[in-house]
């Protein structure tokens, strides 16, 4: 075998272990993240990555539901996103004039938009 052939399969070697490592991380880092799986369903999926290579990592995402888009649910109608946008605008116009300090604007902000 030519060093250019050694070369280009070294290369090829590096380049499919590198993307496992990088799947593998990826699917770990979301299994562990998960809040909807128990212990146990977590410990079956993390056999099932590790031991079925890509194979499992697919299945994994497969099978993975598909997470809810913050504040795209049914609970938030149009006319409290238009209450809750007045009331950011009058925060801000408030915070403007002086009469509210930084600090409370900030605080007020966050619980407004439920960051609390």
């Amino acid at each position: 075998m030519t060093i250019a052939q050694e070369t280009a399969r070294s290369l090829v070697v590096i380049g499919i272990t590198a993307s496992l490592l990088l799947l593998w991380i990826v699917a770990y880092v979301d299994l562990a993240r998960r809040k909807d799986l128990s212990v146990v369903k977590k410990l079956l999926w993390a056999a099932a990555i590790f031991f079925g290579v890509y194979i499992g990592i697919a299945a994994y995402f497969v099978m993975r539901p598909i997470p809810e888009v913050v504040g795209k649910g049914d609970s938030s109608d149009t006319s409290e996103s238009s209450a809750l946008v007045e009331d950011l605008e009058s925060l801000r116009s408030s915070h403007a004039e002086g009469s509210v300090s930084d600090t409370d604007y900030l605080a007020e902000k966050r619980n407004l938009l439920g960051l609390v």
